[in-house]
This record gives structure tokens, sequence and C-alpha cells, in this order.
């Protein structure tokens, strides 16, 4: 596969100053879960950041767009084999974050990043995610790779953590974190070398509103 043949399935990110690796997006304002939230007072898409940025950049907007279209127009198997292609080619940190603007869009979906994990053993994956019906459906039926490792956030700002996922994700403002603390912010918004939000064993990571 060459790249130019790649990339019509979607584009893998290397730009994400904050993160080590590489990370996928797509359209923000497509989230099924985040888009009830969004109009929700307190809730943690209330004030999404990922909107924020579409709206103030055309360049971004357009780019995340057509990752989702990409997505929704590419045969699966090749969608499968564009992203394994392009995370073997520009993963040299070992990690990769999916989404970090948008959200699972179906089973499906998630079944097929999974299997991009599955081929891709050398990199550790994470999803964020709001869309706790999937997951669990996933968890009943599917196979879990090893290096994946899907964290289901609490919609509400100083929300508690689902206690039916092993892994989770909480956001807190004036009030304590739950569980381990993301220290970015101590850092001007970087991960440094923290690794936590892919580590199965870390239940709970909480970050800080600001």
């Amino acid at each position: 596969m060459l790249v130019k043949e790649a990339i019509t399935a979607g584009k893998i990110s290397t730009g994400n100053s904050k993160m080590p690796g590489t990370t996928y997006a797509i359209d923000a304002f497509a989230c099924n879960v985040g888009a009830k939230l969004r109009s929700i007072k307190g809730s943690t898409c209330n004030q999404c950041y990922a909107i924020k940025l579409q709206k103030l950049r055309p360049s971004v907007d357009q780019g995340w767009k057509a990752n989702l279209a990409k997505f929704q127009q590419s045969q699966r198997q090749f969608w499968i084999d564009s992203m394994v292609f392009q995370l073997n080619r520009y993963n040299t940190d070992g990690f990769h974050r999916w989404f970090d603007a948008g959200d699972l869009q179906s089973l499906d979906m998630l079944r097929m990043i999974a299997e991009v994990a599955t081929l891709t053993p050398h990199i550790q994956h994470w999803i964020p995610t709001r869309e706790r019906g999937i997951v669990s459906e996933f968890k009943q039926f599917e196979f879990m790779p090893d290096n994946l490792v899907i964290r289901l956030s609490a919609a509400m700002v100083n929300g508690a953590p689902n206690k039916s996922f092993n892994n989770t994700s909480t956001v807190h403002f004036k009030a304590e974190p739950i569980g381990n603390e993301c220290k970015a912010y101590t850092r001007k918004n970087n991960c440094g070398d923290c690794r936590m939000c892919w580590d199965k064993t870390v239940k709970n990571i909480s970050y800080k509103k600001h």
C-alpha cells in the first residue's frame, strides 16, 4: 500500500502537541451521546474543546469531517488495512489515541479498531468514550486485545466513575480528583512521560477542568 492510497480511508495524525505517538480524530459534531450532553449544563461535553476548535479553524473542521466521511465510505477491510499501514509507518513511540476529537459511531467501528489493535501489537491503543452502550455490547460478545484500553468517560463534571467498567475517567472542578489525577495541566497541558491513560492497571483517571 502507498501513503496516497492509505489516506483515502482517513488520516492518522502525528501533530498533537500534547500526546505521544499518533492520534485519530473525526467530526465532533457527529458524536451520538456527546451531542445530547452538549446542551446539558455541567456535563463534560457542554463546553467541548473540539467543537470550539472546529468553529475556530476551518481547516481542522474540514479534516475531521473528511476522516468521518472516509470511514463511512471505505470498505471495512480497506479501512483496517489503511489504519494499520499508517500506524506502522508513523507511530514511533508505541502509543496511539483514538478520538482526540469525536467518538465511536457504532459497534462495528469499535470492532474495526480492535482489529487494528490486534494487528499492531507493538502499539498501545487508548479509546476515551462516552458510548456506554456500544462498549457494553462489545465487552459482552467480543475479543478485547491486550494492547487496547477503553476508558468510559463520566457524563458530568464532578460525576462518579461508572462502576460497571474496569477503566474509566472523570472530570473534577473545585473538587478532589477521584483515583489518579492527570497532571498534564501542570506541564503546560502536556503528557510529559506519563502514560496512565494507556495503562489498564489504572482504574480511573481524573482530569482537571480548566
